[in-house]
């Protein structure tokens, strides 16, 4: 009998773990909707995911996110202001700019004007980006014209401190939606411009909790005043209760005068230096040495390991992938190897890149931990990531969210390129010739 009520507590823990963070990828497979392009596709409607929260908030809406182009998007914020709720939104310096704005600064160094942005809003084809267009197609230029608060990181009159790379959304002090991806057709559809694509592989977690509001309500508290960058109190992982699971939570950057395992790598690297059976990870940019070989000395303890990256990224001198491939690739200009390569001795046989649609990319940035616990957020495992960007890394611990993370990695892995391509090993071999050739290897 105490077996059987154990049992049942701890299944009311995990379901009310998952009623209060949910998550969602726009390549699920179980899941499907028509995008705004007409095209009926597999995969959670993270856009739709993202209005519905907006359109419940009472009183705040609270925005940071690099880039925010999906007209939807706008026009629920637009309702919601004139509402009187409490809309604030806070971007990237270098997505804020209209269709007109970024078609004459095309126009003036000659280039095409025929961009993913411009062929959005010209909804007709006609070429010409008429004033109804702007009025309804163009997110920016609509936000602007409703007068929504919305500033970017040139705001305390600087030229913006690394990146404004943030993606969250925290509405009614309540609810916070986290996610890795951009509030953009790219990030989330797919181009607009190139019908095959189906969005960059991503996702969201929206969590249910006042606590984890509160604190991403301190941080954007700091960004809406003005704090950027290293400007920003530092405040170091803070951990909220959320059903009875742990849910941690820091914010980049860290000053590089703080020992590394304060930063957000470092909150990163405790968790996946502590596992026990397996590490997987579905990540754009992997290039932050300290993370490599944490999971270097895991990986020689016993623990699977299992890596995806952006194919963009992969295979590039600073690739972290090349190390537990047990390589290293010269750098062409310069003829020399990356400082502290640590190529791996016994490489890892799950460790490559996944086939997507030309034109879609991994955006992911997560890593699942002994099937139990999730490294997430808008944070790539990177050195400007962790010293310059304003990012977000929250850690979820629950076997149920693993599970969710855990099958979409297998999706990936299913179709992916594992190990040392030839194509990387031919270039590996021409780099080595040129630069011999050189007298510089």
């Amino acid at each position: 009998m105490k077996n059987w009520s154990l049992s049942l507590l701890l299944i009311l823990i995990s379901f009310s773990s998952w009623a209060q963070i949910q998550s969602y990828f726009n390549y699920n497979q179980y899941q499907a909707y028509t995008d705004p392009r007409g095209t009926y596709r597999y995969g959670d409607n993270l856009e739709a995911a993202i209005i519905n929260q907006i359109q419940t908030a009472r009183s705040s809406i609270y925005i940071a996110v690099q880039e925010i182009r999906l007209p939807e998007i706008a026009k629920a914020l637009i309702a919601k202001h004139r509402q009187g709720v409490d809309v604030r939104i806070v971007i990237e310096n270098s997505y804020n700019f209209t269709a007109i704005e970024q078609r004459d600064a095309l126009e003036e160094t000659g280039e095409s004007s025929m961009t993913s942005l411009a062929a959005m809003v010209d909804v007709n084809r006609n070429g010409i980006l008429e004033q109804s267009e702007l009025e309804s197609r163009d997110a920016i230029y609509m936000l602007r014209l409703a007068r929504v608060p919305l500033i970017d990181d040139t705001s305390d009159g600087s030229a913006g401190s690394g990146l404004m790379h943030h993606k969250f959304v925290v509405v009614d002090g309540k609810r916070t939606i986290i996610s890795s991806a951009n509030f953009t057709m790219s990030c989330i559809h797919g181009d607009i411009l190139a019908p095959n694509t189906r969005g960059n592989a991503n996702s969201l977690m929206v969590v249910e909790s006042p606590g984890v509001a509160r604190v991403f309500t301190q941080e954007f508290d700091q960004l809406w005043g003005g704090n950027f960058g290293q400007n920003k109190t530092y405040r170091g992982p803070q951990t909220v209760t959320v059903g009875g699971q742990k849910v941690v939570i820091q914010f980049s950057p860290t000053s590089r005068r703080m020992h590394w395992n304060y930063s957000v790598n470092g909150l990163a690297a405790k968790y996946l230096g502590a596992s026990q059976s397996s590490i997987q990870a579905a990540l754009f940019v992997f290039s932050d040495q300290k993370l490599g070989d944490v999971m270097k000395r895991a990986y020689e303890r016993g623990v699977g390991i299992g890596v995806l990256i952006e194919n963009n990224f992969a295979f590039r001198g600073y690739s972290e992938l090349l190390d537990m491939l047990g390589l290293q690739m010269l750098d062409e200009k310069k003829c020399v190897y990356e400082d502290n390569n640590n190529p791996w001795q016994t490489p890892i046989r799950e460790g490559g890149v996944p086939r997507l649609v030309a034109g879609d990319m991994l955006h992911h940035k997560f890593a699942v931990v002994d099937q139990k616990t999730v490294v997430f957020g808008s944070q790539n495992w990177s050195d400007s990531a962790n010293y310059t960007n304003d990012e977000t890394l929250i850690v979820v611990q629950s076997p149920t969210i693993a599970a969710q993370y855990s099958q979409e990695y297998q999706r990936l892995r299913q179709n992916s390129w594992m190990g040392a391509t030839p194509w990387l090993l031919q270039e590996i071999q021409r780099r080595e010739q040129y630069c011999s050739a050189l007298g510089q290897y």
